[in-house]
């Protein structure tokens, strides 16, 4: 009689289910606080100002819950490692779209760590000037990949420290923030307008939608909860609840922390500073606290490099078990840990070496705005297999009783997030760089879509 376990992980070469509830909260809640959020800031801010920044962080933070109610819903009923590249595999006719997705959001991973990877990297090159950003990278990334091969546990609590160690950061700006209003408010009794000098918007309302991918790429992350549940302990008697809070804990803290940050740091400000948290601690006069948050952002990057690395080797392992990469990424150790995929995962991600030659700066926005629209294509495509799914539910296709969570407001949940993330895709079109960003999309995808039919020819019977 087949165990549990091996009910769960039908595959021959299968991972390890070592991932703790409080590994799970953590890994969801700290997934997306990343150098989105404490670098990325800048460019919303002085784009379209603050009370424009405040509109899009609760925009994008809508869409995400929207999202992760969606991938709640599946991922209780199907637990797996490679998640939505899965689920779309199940649920949408042309295993085309599974491929083109798998990869995508792979490579995007992938171009995610070289660009935390490079933030980290700029950032102790500001403590130890003498050393080059491109070695610091190197180093860091050889300690990460070792953490990932001991084993997922490793990782999982890795990942809940760095996370708790930002959740408490974020905490502590909110504080800090508050007092330094309240002081404004007692010295001036007026407290700080989020109003420009050029009006509410200063490069227009519709700007906003420009730099959603940005923004949006800010919460990108906490659908890692959903590949977390295929090496989770009991994944579906937790998962309900971890993900509509840590839905709306994320939310609370980013809105909350934005909020504070567009009142006290005012339009158009130029520092020096790599990002406006610290500003605004320099500027409550606490200049340890300032490094501490360039501790904590150290951290955020590590953490979301972290991240990447696990998120794209378990996405290669699952494309691997479903034909669809080579056979050879689906190979674990006896602790259950893609070994062969982190490794190639690694070697790709030396790209972030290319600060050598390339200014560091310049490199991560490269990177963050590449990968900012395939997390919305994801998004997509978890909402699109939650509607065929709960179709298939209410057609009798499949039984009721597969749903373990229920996501609300069928169907309009799902077709609201498909709308909204294709204008997000759509808005950064219209940006000063938004051809080269639409020609660079073009062009990969032609890529993916080429070696689908090419590696389809040369393996029909693994197609379907």
């Amino acid at each position: 009689m087949a165990t549990s376990e091996s009910q769960e992980s039908p595959y021959p070469s299968s991972l390890k289910k070592n991932l703790k509830n409080r590994h799970l909260l953590m890994i969801s809640l700290g997934g997306s606080i990343g150098t989105g959020l404490f670098i990325g800031i800048a460019a919303p801010l002085s784009t379209v100002g603050p009370l424009g920044t405040i509109i899009a962080y609760l925009m994008a933070g809508s869409i995400m819950l929207a999202t992760m109610l969606c991938l709640g819903e599946l991922s209780c009923a199907f637990p797996h490692a490679g998640s939505f590249q899965h689920y779309a595999l199940m649920f949408i006719p042309n295993p085309i779209w599974s491929y083109t997705i798998g990869w995508l959001y792979w490579l995007s991973w992938v171009l995610s760590m070289a660009a935390d990877l490079t933030a980290a990297a700029m950032i102790a090159h500001q403590v130890f000037p003498a050393i080059p950003i491109y070695l610091f990278s190197l180093l860091i990334l050889t300690v990460i990949t070792c953490v990932h091969l001991t084993s997922v546990r490793a990782f999982g609590e890795s990942e809940y420290w760095f996370s708790t160690i930002k959740v408490l950061a974020i905490i502590a700006f909110i504080c800090i923030g508050i007092y330094l209003l309240c002081q404004e408010y007692n010295q001036t009794h007026v407290l700080p307008t989020l109003k420009t000098e050029h009006g509410w918007f200063p490069n227009g309302f519709l700007s906003i939608f420009v730099c959603m991918t940005i923004v949006t790429y800010s919460f990108q992350g906490v659908e890692l909860i959903g590949n977390a549940a295929g090496e989770a302990q009991s994944p579906q008697a937790v998962l309900p609840k971890i993900i509509t809070g840590v839905a709306f804990r994320i939310i609370l803290f980013y809105v909350l922390a934005i909020a504070v940050l567009a009142l006290v740091y005012p339009y158009g400000t130029e520092h020096t500073e790599i990002s406006p948290f610290i500003w605004v601690f320099n500027k409550a006069g606490i200049s340890f606290a300032s490094y501490g948050m360039l501790f904590v952002i150290f951290c955020a990057a590590i953490s979301a490099a972290n991240s990447a690395i696990y998120a794209s080797s378990r996405m290669l392992w699952s494309m691997a078990q479903d034909n669809l990469a080579p056979k050879y990424f689906s190979d674990v150790n006896k602790r259950g840990v893609p070994t062969k995929g982190i490794l190639f995962i690694a070697l790709i991600a030396l790209v972030s070496l290319f600060s050598k030659y390339i200014a560091a700066e310049k490199l991560y926005i490269y990177l963050v705005a590449g990968t900012g629209q395939v997390g919305c294509f994801a998004w997509i495509v978890i909402a699109w297999c939650q509607y065929r799914f709960r179709k298939g539910v209410n057609t009798g296709q499949y039984p009721k009783e597969m749903i373990k969570f229920r996501s609300p407001l069928f169907p309009w949940l799902a077709i609201i997030s498909i709308i909204a993330n294709t204008v997000i895709i759509m808005g950064v079109w219209f940006d000063e760089s938004g051809y080269f960003i639409l020609l660079s999309e073009v062009v990969l995808i032609v890529i993916i879509l080429i070696s689908y039919f090419f590696y389809k020819k040369r393996n029909p019977e693994k197609s379907r």
